[in-house]
């Protein structure tokens, strides 16, 4: 009986995983605010929400490079559109409200958020040193703070609008991974907060939609480069790494279909929150295997 019951639970999940009631008509016009936009992921957002005749405000910290994607945005995009961006630290709390005044203002209101930047470490051991703790402190600001201090400020414009939060999280968000501890401390902690937030705006009826994202292994440059300088490269046999045009795809469709979750790769991570909590002695054996391997 258990072994039928685990097929229909299979055949469930899988036919899911390929229900897909996307209408990309819905996106045009929308103004759309996306963080950390100038490479990887949230790049290929950039491009999927443009394609789609979206009207896109991009930031992150390099303005040549923000130029570049608003260049490529432009070519791909409605010609009506409006493709702009903005050079902000979101270590420094003050650039996340010049983020959304300059964007409400620009793009005449905000339908969709997306959350995506961070601030880029190196994969490494907690030693517990000065240095650890100064930059744990860094980003926390950066990877955590700072999501807050723009959805905060970006509230009243989503409530007129009745709009959408899209938070790019992680697997490691959702089980410590070896080497990743702060990283993943941030990700547990976008989870948690946004999690409650989701509640309290179901409560009061307010409208907006919060969608977290957790996503897998990605082969982005700095993904790929920061296994590769940590000696794990050899994780890539167990978790093959997908592209980040298909990941931006399935974070557009779920934030658009104003989803609960998003998991991508579906297969590669989706069971791991379910394992994490009915084996996590086995997931922590595995996870210490192929990260010293």
């Amino acid at each position: 009986m258990w072994k039928k019951l685990l097929c229909l639970a299979l055949g469930l999940a899988l036919g899911i995983s390929f229900l897909d009631d996307f209408d990309p008509d819905v996106l045009k016009g929308k103004k759309v605010v996306i963080t950390g936009a100038s490479t990887g992921i949230g790049e290929q957002i950039a491009y999927q929400f443009a394609k789609f005749g979206a009207d896109v405000f991009i930031t992150s910290r390099r303005d040549n490079v923000l130029q570049q994607v608003t260049d490529k945005c432009r070519s791909i995009g409605h010609p009506d559109g409006k493709y702009l961006h903005l050079a902000a630290d979101m270590s420094n709390m003050s650039s996340t409200e010049e983020v959304i005044k300059e964007a409400s203002a620009r793009l005449g209101g905000i339908d969709i958020l997306v959350l995506n930047h961070i601030l880029k470490i190196n994969m490494a051991t907690w030693e517990g040193s000065a240095a650890n703790l100064t930059l744990l402190d860094k980003i926390f600001d950066v990877n955590f703070k700072s999501y807050i201090h723009l959805s905060s400020h970006a509230l009243p414009h989503l409530q007129t609008s009745r709009g959408s939060i899209v938070v790019i999280s992680s697997i490691a968000g959702k089980m410590g991974l070896p080497a990743l501890s702060m990283y993943s401390a941030t990700k547990f902690a976008l989870n948690g907060f946004f999690g409650s937030l989701r509640q309290e705006f179901h409560t009061k009826g307010c409208g907006i939609s919060i969608t977290l994202c957790t996503i897998g292994m990605i082969g982005t440059e700095n993904a790929m480069s920061q296994m590769s300088d940590y000696g794990v490269q050899d994780v890539w046999k167990w978790f093959p790494p997908a592209q980040p045009e298909e990941a931006a795809l399935a974070i557009v469709k779920g934030g658009v279909q104003r989803f609960r979750e998003v998991f991508f790769p579906y297969f590669q991570t989706k069971p791991v929150a379910l394992l994490r909590d009915w084996i996590p002695g086995i997931l922590d054996a595995f996870n210490a295997f192929i990260y010293s391997n």
